[in-house]
This record gives C-alpha cells, structure tokens and sequence, in this order.
C-alpha cells in the first residue's frame, strides 16, 4: 500500500520542473522533461501535515490474482460502459464552451482529440496525438499537425481550425494572458510567439481538446481575433497581456453569442475517435467516427451517468458499468469489494483534487475572522476523512495549499508560523469569546444576543460532498454554532454557490489536476474559482489582499504571474509561502480532504495497461479523469476487450 507521502514524492518530483529545453520531439513521439523532488518536509513533529495526512488513508484493497494486461485475441462486439457526468436535461447540447449544459470535460476525450495527452508523473510527459511534432526556442512554439486529419463530417482538420480553437478560447484558458501572437504558418503549420517564459506554457497550448472547426467556429474566432490584436496590452507590472475595458466588454458580448450556438449532441463534427450515435437522459452511446485516424480497438462506448447515490449504487450492483470511478460512500464501497471480490480490479488515480468549504467573507457573521478561525477549530478532519469517499486523505490544517504538494515547498519551520487550524475546540471557544460571544443554554450569542444562522450548502448526490458536509454540520452543531444543512441538486447548488446569498459552500478548490504547480492551487483560490467568497475586485483590475492578520497588501495578480514565469526554485518555493501565509491568515475556506479516485475495473474480459493495482498510481496512463485514461489507452490500443 502507498501513503500519501510516497505519492507526494513521485508526483512533485514533476511539478517541480522550472524549464524545458528548447529542442523538438524524442522520435517516439514522446517528449518529457525530469527534475528534482526538492527537499522533502523533515523532522518528527507529530502536528506537521503530512504526518496527519498519513493518519489511516481511506484506500480500501481487493486482494485476488487478476493481472491488468491479458492476452487473447481482440473482442470487437462488446460495448465498455463507463461513467460520465454531464448535462441530462433538455438543454443539453454539443457546444463544448456552454459549462452548464454543454458537450463538457466528461465526454470531450472520447468526441475530440487533443494536441498531445499529458501526464506529470513520474516526469512532465506530453505524447503527441494530433501534432506530429513540435519546436519551443527562445519564447516561440512552432506546431505541426499530422497530415490527412478530417473532423467526423469528412472536411479537412488542418492549421486554420487550429487558429479558430486558439482565438475562441480568448477569455476561456490563460493562453492570451501570455501570447503575443498566432501565426499560420502554413495548412499544416501554427506559431506562437509568447512575451514571456515559463514551464506551464506547454500544458496551457497542449493539454486542451481540439473541437472547433473552422466552417463553424470561424465567425466567432474572427471577433476574437479582433479583441485579441486590438484590446490587449501588456502589463511590465506583471509580465502579462490584460484586454482593455473595450476589450474585456466586447469579449464578453462574444462569449455569449457563442452560446446562442447548440447543436444537437449527436450533430456535433469531432475530432476525436467517437461521435454520439445515440443520447437520452441516463446515457449517451459513442460509436467510432469513421474519419478518424485509426479504428479504436474498442467499437462502441456506453457513457452512463449517475443519477443520485442510490440509483449510482444500484446500476453498480447490477453490473452496468465495465468500469467507473464515480463517488461511493465508505459502507457501500465495503459491500461493492465484497460482491465483486473474486472478479474486481481496483487502482487509484492521484486527481489532484482538493475538496474543502469556501466561506463568504462579506456576510455576517462570517465576515468577523475568529469565527472563520473558530468554525475551521470546530471541525475533526480526522473524522470527515472517516465518512469520505475511498480513495481520500486528510486535508490541510493550515488551508492553503493541496496537502500533496506540501512538501515540496515548505518545511516545518515555516509552517509553525502559520496559525494551525486543526481540531481545537478549546482555541475556537476561545476565539468566539474574544470578539464577545458568549455560550448561552448550550448556543453561541453574539453581543447583541443573537444567534445568527449560518447555512452549509452542499451536493446531495456526491459522498464525499454530502458526508463531510452533514458531519461537519452535526459538529459546528454541537459546538453550538446555529447551523442550517442544505443538501441540494447539482444545478441548485451551482446557481447557488455563485451568488452572494452564500455562505458555507463545498467545492473543489486549491487543486492542481492539470499542471500539478503551486500556480494552479493558487490561480484557482485567488483568481478563478468562482464560488470562493472574497470582496468584489472590478473586472481587469488587479486584485490587491489585504492580510487580516499583519495589514500587509498582497498583490495576487501579480504574484501569479510572477509564479507562472519564474524558473528560480528558490523564487518559487518564496512565492508559495507568501500565498501560504495570506491563505492560512485570511481563512477564508476549510480544507477537508484530498481525493485520489479509486477507479474500478468489472469486467474481466477487459486488458488494460499493467500497474500495481490497489496502489496510488505514478505513470503516464494511469493519470487524469476516467475518460481521459481511457482515451490515452486507447490510443496505444492499450485497452480492449479479448475472447
């Protein structure tokens, strides 16, 4: 069995890669970049993060003798069904930018194909899929895509649909941040002439789906270009391209007529292996796209969603899923192993995934700190580790960075200067007393002896949302805090979490599933997430924290930039304590767990890549969300189905 520390050495050996060399392709179509693991967190401090997040990981095993890999010969007549998690209303439609009810991250692997497939472990790993090969010297990117690419309706994927994809994702990734300049090289041919360096430049241009063509995208991708060579400066502050209010404003305009545009699913032109043959509101059937470049070696693909917990549970017991990573809870996990003991395989995929509870930082009460402080105090993330999903460690105590990347970055010294937000109901009764509340027939009144509300918002259907959240409101409870639990649908609890009525909210935050950096943990708490509650910044302004704690003014914007670019080690690990530090004082979410997803495996008959199963994963195939995998795999025809 793995701990989440042998994990940890694996996986940020890779992130901490500062530079490329500026050189092409290996000739295997298989470019990597190695590094040091960095100083590992020292001495025998019982209260340090790791030591607690190795307290009983929850990685439940299934001890038979299967073996991944099988041989015989290539079954072609079966169908893998695994799981999908998108859109099952009306509204669902192809648009892969529509969020809400578009063609989205669950289904993208198997309807688009990408430029490479990536991976960071056991080394940064990009494999070529659509490009044949590469160049990156001196800030500039040359592509060149394969030849004879089509999109599914027979039309020629080529140079021009690249741009297209390029300028549509203007205000979508952080590519235009950084980028000078497109060029066309030629119909095979794209350049990218970037006003800076950095190690995560790959991964933005990369490790995205290829789903515009040009025919259709191409009247959108020309207002872009517009925003993009018009409504831009660059910013010496912070080293990166900003739009203009005309800008900002005009591709927003874009963005929501690019929205008007929904295709029926099974109309959409892919590029990928599959298009959608068939759809209603439990499944979504994929057959091969006839213009792809090579015939998967498995001929039709189930996708199947989850509906609620119950109806999750019941479509496993049934034996509807080839394989499935989907959230269980702890009971039902125990049961699944038990039925499918002699016949089920089981790994666990490091998602990077960071599961905590922002808090509304401009609502009473949760605008006074010490009750921030006092309600992280009041929970046992011990105990919500107990009641999570398999596959999950104990998060932070010091709510800051993904406990995985931890060690990389920061040694016990620095972390006892950080106030330790681990369970201490003792401090937290403390910290309520200080601002004059007091405890009154067992509850918390503030000093004008009241009780104010404070609700926990969370997704009903999700284990590992729902059973921290109703634990950690039976505890807050207990405290004596007055505590509503609203348990809510996805769509519900989505509208919710973006309105300013909130106030405790799960969500994945602080996580790194896509370039394994401090960067990301960072970008996503200060910048993108949409459901952490800070002050209100105005759109394109930098956006300057003040620390509750010190008064010291922390300029966000432009200590990410400075993180995204800087190939200093020493640079980099300073950067991540500053943020550390405005993380832990502002308090302004509680980490819970970090997840890996224990994917598992059914059907017998399946041939996978051979790995050591019921063990943390650290290698290229086994990394990403489900599909992705099973996308990579198939690729290298490395699953399949034998006689």
């Amino acid at each position: 069995m793995k701990t989440m520390k042998r994990m940890a050495a694996f996986v940020l050996a890779a992130a901490m890669i500062i530079g490329l060399c500026g050189c092409g392709n290996k000739p295997s179509n298989e470019t990597t970049a190695g590094g040091g693991a960095g100083t590992q967190a020292g001495g025998d401090n019982a209260n340090t993060e790791t030591t607690k997040a190795e307290v009983a990981p929850n990685l439940d095993s299934v001890d038979n003798e299967l073996t991944m890999k099988l041989e015989g010969e290539v079954d072609k007549s079966k169908t893998l069904t695994t799981l999908i998690d998108c859109d099952a209303s009306p509204a669902f439609n192809g648009n892969p930018y529509d969020e809400t009810a578009g063609a989205n991250w669950s289904i993208q692997p198997f309807m688009f194909d990408y430029l490479a497939f990536f991976a960071p472990m056991p080394e940064r790993t990009f494999k070529n899929s659509l490009m044949e090969s590469y160049t990156y010297e001196n800030q500039v990117l040359t592509i060149k895509l394969l030849s004879g690419l089509k999109w599914s309706d027979g039309s020629v994927l080529d140079a021009e649909d690249l741009m297209t994809k390029f300028y549509c994702d203007l205000n979508t990734t952080q590519l235009w941040n950084y980028a000078e300049k497109i060029e066309k090289v030629d119909d095979l041919t794209v350049r990218l002439t970037f006003s800076v360096e950095s190690p995560l430049l790959l991964n933005i241009v990369f490790n995205n789906p290829i789903h515009t063509p040009n025919e259709i995208y191409g009247k959108w991708a020309e207002q872009f270009k517009e925003v993009a060579e018009n409504m831009r400066v660059f910013d010496e502050a912070t080293n990166r391209w900003k739009l203009t209010e005309e800008g900002t404003e005009k591709a927003a305009e874009i963005k929501q007529d690019l929205l008007t545009y929904k295709p029926a699913p099974n109309e959409v032109v892919c590029s990928g292996p599959y298009v959608i043959d068939k759809y209603n509101t439990s499944e979504i059937l994929f057959k091969v796209n006839p213009e792809y470049r090579k015939e998967p070696l498995i001929s039709s693909i189930r996708g199947l969603r989850p509906g609620d917990s119950q109806a999750f549970a019941t479509a496993i017991l049934a034996g509807e899923y080839t394989m499935e990573n989907g959230g269980l809870n702890v009971d039902m996990s125990k049961e699944i192993d038990n039925k499918y003991a002699d016949t089920l395989r089981k790994v666990f995929i490091p998602e990077m995934s960071h599961i905590g509870y922002t808090m509304n930082t401009q609502v009473y009460p949760l605008d006074k700190l010490e009750v921030r402080q006092a309600i992280c105090m009041a929970v046992d993330r011990q105990s919500c580790l107990a009641v999570a999903e398999p596959g999950s460690f104990a998060g932070s105590d010091y709510n800051g960075m993904l406990p995985s990347l931890q060690d990389t970055y920061v040694d016990d010294a620095f972390l006892g200067t950080l106030t330790d937000y681990s369970y201490n109901p003792e401090e937290a009764a403390r910290l309520l007393e200080s601002i004059g509340w007091k405890l009154e027939n067992g509850k918390w009144v503030d000093e004008n002896g009241e009780s104010p509300v404070i609700t926990i918002g969370t997704i009903g259907s999700w284990p590992s949302f729902m059973m921290t959240g109703e634990a950690m409101s039976q505890m807050l409870t207990d405290f004596g805090l007055n505590i509503e639990f609203k348990p809510m649908e996805f769509g519900v609890w989505n509208d919710f979490t973006k309105s300013d009525e909130k106030m405790i909210v799960c969500t994945f935050v602080a996580q790194a599933s896509s370039y394994a950096h401090p960067w990301e943990c960072f970008n996503d708490l200060f910048n993108s997430n949409t459901r952490t509650g800070w002050q209100k910044f105005e759109a394109g302004q930098d956006k300057i924290f003040t620390d509750p704690v010190d008064g010291q003014e922390y300029n966000t914007t432009a200590m990410l930039s400075k993180m995204f670019t800087t190939s200093d080690e020493a640079e980099l690990r300073d950067l991540t304590q500053q943020f550390m530090k405005l993380s832990n004082d502002l308090c302004g979410y509680l980490s819970v767990i970090e997840k890996t997803a224990p994917l598992r495996i059914y059907d017998t008959s399946l041939s996978l890549p051979e790995t050591e199963m019921n063990a943390v994963q650290q290698n290229y195939m086994y990394f990403g969300n489900i599909n992705n995998i099973i996308a990579k795999m198939l690729l290298e025809d490395q699953i399949y189905f034998v006689k």
